[in-house]
Parts: structure tokens; C-alpha cells; sequence
């Protein structure tokens, strides 16, 4: 058994990270960091293709927190065209200020992210030591991904969302505590709040939630680092 340390930055979609939340990410001295979808969205494009064009923008901030912070960087996730001149909703993977690869979300929204096209990358990692499967936005509900996860025996996923406004905090609660006993991984969820939208950021296992957001945090950014006791996963 081992453990890994994630720090999940619920963090506001449109706000720069700073050089004082940069020293207190580096401080958690965690093995990953997490970042919301969306993040960073500090441009108002408004379609993805017009976003798309500020990805060396996003990937800077990224690469930035790179420069003080030695772990894996997850997230967040914007727009760009991939080798293949497709345009994808892709969720950069950071290590020691190298832009490492992309994880493509699989299942857009054609009515949220008009023109954006199913990503055809893999959906599991690995990195730090550690396989992991990752999930971004609708991803959560495709079924051919939990099938791969089942099959190569997934014990962690990262998912990077925003918050399902249909359903109530509580609900959400069940929902993700149902979800990772069914699915019997470790389940660690970072949103970002925007424009009014809550981010419900939470740890579920397959013992239920070990970690949530406060009901009164759903709109402030929040920097946790947790502990994760992994079994088969961890490689080193």
C-alpha cells in the first residue's frame, strides 16, 4: 500500500493563480495537483474556436505553477486543435515545466461546446508512480471508459468538472458516494466556481465521502491536499 498526496485547488475559473497561492500550492508538497475544468479561462471567447487561439496563454499558466511546484499538474482544460486538426476540449498534463501530453475529453456537449470534437486520446495515465484513469465534464457518463477502467483494474480516477446545477449539494453527495461504490475506485473531484455556478469539490471511496467542500464554500477557492491510500495502482 502506499500514499499519494493530491492537492485539489478549487479554484475560480477567470482568476489568475498568484505567486503567494503558487508558494502555498508548492508548500502541500503533494505528489499531484488538480485543477478544475475550464481552468484557466481568463480570455472570453465566445466559442471554443475563438478560445482555442489563447492556448499558449492557458498552457503559460500552467507551466508558471511548473516552475515551483515539482508534482504532476492536472488540468484545467481548454480549447486547441490536436495533431490531427481537430478541435477538443484537452486537459494538459504538466511535470517539471514540460507540457508531458493531453488527456481529450471524450463525450462534448454539442450544445455547450458547439464544434468541439470527441477526444481520441487514452483515458489512463501514468505518472508519478501511479495509474490513473481521468474523466473531464460529460466524460463522467460514458460508459466505454468505466468499462476500460474496470478492465485494467483503475483503483483512482481524477475528475475535473463543474458543478451538475440539477441536482442539490446533498444530492450531489449521493450521487458521487454511490458512483464509487458501484464503480469501487477512489474518486477525487475538483471544481471551479464561475459566474454563480457552485464547485462541489470532494474525495468519494468506495467507504463512502472522505472529503467535501463545505455547503458555504461552494463559491470560494479552496486548496486542500489529501492523502489517498492506494493498493494496486502505485508502481514504485
Amino acid at each position: 500500500m502506499a500514499v499519494i498526496k493530491i492537492a485539489i485547488y478549487q479554484k475560480n475559473l477567470h482568476k489568475r493563480i498568484g505567486l503567494e497561492e503558487i508558494s502555498k500550492i508548492q508548500q502541500t508538497k503533494a505528489h499531484f495537483l488538480l485543477l478544475p475544468e475550464g481552468f484557466p479561462h481568463f480570455f472570453q471567447g465566445e466559442t471554443p474556436e475563438i478560445a482555442s487561439k489563447h492556448e499558449k496563454e492557458y498552457q503559460d499558466q500552467l507551466l508558471e505553477i511548473s516552475e515551483s511546484f515539482p508534482g504532476v499538474i492536472l488540468g484545467g482544460s481548454h480549447y486547441r486543435k490536436n495533431e490531427e486538426g481537430h478541435l477538443v476540449s484537452a486537459l494538459p498534463i504538466v511535470q517539471s515545466v514540460v507540457l508531458v501530453d493531453f488527456y481529450e475529453k471524450k463525450s462534448p456537449s454539442s450544445s455547450k461546446e458547439p464544434g468541439v470534437s470527441p477526444g481520441k486520446t487514452e483515458s489512463i495515465f501514468i505518472m508519478g508512480g501511479l495509474r490513473f484513469g481521468l474523466l473531464v465534464g460529460e466524460d463522467l457518463e460514458n460508459e466505454s471508459i468505466w468499462d476500460e477502467f474496470k478492465k485494467e483494474d483503475i483503483e483512482i480516477v481524477f475528475y475535473l468538472s463543474s458543478a451538475d446545477e440539477k441536482r442539490t449539494y446533498e444530492e450531489d453527495l449521493t450521487y458521487f458516494e454511490t458512483l464509487a461504490k458501484k464503480r469501487l475506485v477512489h474518486l477525487i473531484r475538483v471544481c471551479g466556481p464561475t459566474e454563480g455556478k457552485p464547485a462541489r469539490s470532494l474525495y468519494a471511496s468506495p467507504s463512502g465521502i472522505n472529503w467535501k467542500v463545505g455547503k458555504l464554500e461552494e463559491d470560494k477557492d479552496v486548496l486542500k491536499t489529501l492523502s489517498v491510500n492506494v493498493m494496486r495502482s502505485y508502481l514504485l
